[in-house]
């Protein structure tokens, strides 16, 4: 298993190489996107290939420095902790929610949309997952074993590094739109760190995530093409309260948790 060396840039500044990661995945969505797609449908359908197609990247980073056993992909579920499921519930209400909003009126589901659909969710969910709680939690990590709490700095860091790649949105999009969505990635991150950190495999995480995105993706689905709705500021604040209850809340009980189990080691 290769390990960083203590020489390396990567292990001397740690929280660049995650940067440059997303910075360049971002890059590479932006590029695709200035293709122009016949329909919403293949833009989406460009972006999730190109997704799959970082994760073999990553996968491999993953076994370049010595992460891939860390992260669980090859952990058994037999293995996962007892109550795994209590884990995730909390956010499974997340995309609960999402379905409240859906208004099942205007929807029109057929077999592509429902391929596309799954497809995106799925990707999308590999993709975030296998990048920030597989390379760059475990990353950095890595490389701050040695200071108290290094559990805590590398979910913050990650969380924080995904929550403020949203600002890429500002290209096309209101600062009133985006800057919630910097919190919202922000809280989330947390609380799939939580999850990682409390079931040490990442597919409790990437299950989660794959559900939400599939549940707030219905109507972009299966309903008419529109331009996004602005919300208001109330809406974001109930947003906001919701998800730190649900995610961020018992993120930050179960990354306690992992940290007093590596305390004991």
């Amino acid at each position: 298993m290769n390990q960083i060396s203590e020489q390396s840039w990567v292990r001397r500044y740690p929280i660049l190489l995650p940067v440059l990661l997303i910075a360049g995945s971002i890059g590479l969505f932006k590029l695709i996107g200035l293709y122009p797609y016949p329909s919403r449908f293949a833009d989406d359908m460009a972006h999730s290939s190109a997704q799959l197609l970082l994760c073999l990247g990553l996968l491999w980073l993953l076994r370049r420095f010595g992460l891939f056993e860390q992260t669980g992909l090859t952990k058994p579920m037999s293995q996962w902790p007892r109550k795994w499921p209590l884990a995730v519930i909390p956010m499974a209400m997340i995309g609960l929610i999402n379905l409240l909003s859906t208004d099942w009126s205007q929807l029109s589901f057929d077999a592509i949309r429902l391929g596309g659909w799954i497809y995106n969710s799925l990707s999308t969910g590999l993709f975030e997952e296998i990048l920030l709680r597989g390379f760059c939690f475990y990353f950095l990590l890595q490389c701050w074993r040695e200071r108290k709490n290094a559990l805590f700095l590398a979910a913050f860091a990650q969380a924080l590094i995904f929550g403020l790649a949203h600002l890429s949105n500002l290209q096309h999009n209101p600062a009133s739109e985006v800057i919630p969505q910097v919190i919202y990635a922000t809280l989330l991150g947390i609380g799939f760190a939580g999850i990682m950190a409390y079931t040490k495999s990442i597919w409790p995480a990437i299950a989660i995530h794959s559900l939400i995105n599939a549940m707030g993706d219905v109507t972009t689905f299966f309903g008419p093409e529109q331009t996004d709705n602005v919300g208001n500021a109330s809406g974001y604040v109930a947003a906001i309260l919701i998800i730190f209850m649900v995610s961020t809340g018992p993120g930050l009980y179960l990354l306690h948790l992992g940290q007093k189990q590596l305390a004991q080691r």
